[in-house]
Order: C-alpha cells, then structure tokens, then sequence
C-alpha cells in the first residue's frame, strides 16, 4: 500500500499535519443576547436575525389553488431555548374569509429584545440552554452559564485538548469574545466590569449584574 502519509507530505508539504501551522478559516461567529441565546433565534422584530419562511400561496395537492389561499407564518421574540417536551413548537389559524392560513412560532424564552452582548465562533447547540423551571436567579443556573459550560466541556474532549489541557482554555478564548463596551453591570450608575455576567431579574428578565448587586 504504501506510505500515505509519506507521500502526502511529499505532495502537500511536512507542516500538512501539523495542526498549529493549519489555521482554521471557516469561522462562523454569532451574536450572544444578554438573554443566553444567539441572533439567529431571535426574531427581526426584536433586533435578531431569525429567518422566518415567507408567505406563498397554498398548493392543493399539484396545482397552486385558484382562488387564492395564502399561507402565512408569524414570529415575534425569542426561540433560542429547547422548548420543554410536550409544549406546542407553533400555532395554526384559519381564515376562511380572508383565504388565509396562518402558522405562528412561540417563543421559548421570554427575552423581549436582542442585545448582543458577545460573540462566539461556531457554537453548535451549547447556546441552546432551557430556561430554568427554578431557583431562577441564581447565576448557576442562568443559560447564559450553563451555555458557557456546555460548551468548554466539549472543548475539554477534543482530541487536541486530550494531549495539552491548556488547548482547551486557549481554543475557548479564541472562540468567545466580549463585545467593546457590553460587559458592564445594568444598574444604573454602577461601572463595574469585572465578574459581570447575566442574570435574570424579576424572574424572567436577564440584566449584566456585578457580584456587588446579583
């Protein structure tokens, strides 16, 4: 058979397989709202960038009905948390008088309005904390945190952080990053920066909170 990697070497170079000479392009960075979750889940009404199916014209069986029927889809919040099991995904109107039928997705979390506060590179599912059932404000249990954590355990098994424990640290840092001027406490004339994190206030309201007035 040969030696693939020998010859692989030859063709592509020696630093081919060396992971620290092969820097990764393929960045994908996305918004992190004060809420936990990512601009993607947050509808454009509130500042985020879901993408929501645009009404088109409803198709029985193979042709588009001639008189008209619309079907139209509706958004407006935050679905950025897994939905509980059990709980409807959307709800479904009927309009006869107006030839409309009409799909709204419900929010999952109650966040009102998108604001980014970091950003990070490739975050898969981990942003996708449930909103806690109790002990909600404690920052334990924040999604925000618990996003945080799911996310560097996975970080902490990847195969390059198996042969250097400090990989995973480093990788973090370069995929999660604060955005200029955000990170300070929401309590107005406080300038705290330092250990501010989000936090839910009034039960389902998250605010950045220093250690001082969590």
């Amino acid at each position: 058979m040969g030696d693939i990697l020998g010859e692989l070497k030859d063709a592509l170079g020696d630093d081919y397989f060396d992971r620290e000479r092969q820097p990764y392009t393929k960045h994908r960075w996305f918004e992190i709202c004060v809420c936990g979750h990512l601009d993607k889940y947050h509808s454009p009404s509130i500042g985020g960038g879901y993408v929501l199916k645009e009404s088109h014209p409803m198709r029985q069986g193979p042709r588009t009905d001639p008189d008209g029927w619309t079907a139209r889809y509706l958004f407006h919040g935050c679905v950025g948390a897994v939905a509980a099991r059990g709980l409807e995904a959307t709800t479904l109107a009927i309009d006869h008088e107006a030839r409309t039928s009409t799909e709204t997705l419900l929010p999952t979390c109650p966040c009102e309005e998108f604001r980014p506060i970091a950003k990070v590179d490739r975050p898969n599912r981990y942003f996708n904390q449930r909103i806690p059932l109790s002990d909600r404000l404690s920052l334990a249990t924040h999604p925000f945190t618990v996003g945080v954590r799911a996310f560097t355990t996975h970080l902490s098994r990847r195969r390059a952080a198996l042969s250097d424990p400090a990989w995973a640290t480093a990788e973090f840092a370069r995929r999660f990053v604060w955005l200029d001027g955000k990170r300070v406490c929401g309590i107005s004339k406080c300038t705290e920066t330092d250990g501010v994190f989000p936090v839910f206030v009034h039960e389902d309201r998250s605010e950045l909170r220093c250690p001082k007035h969590r």
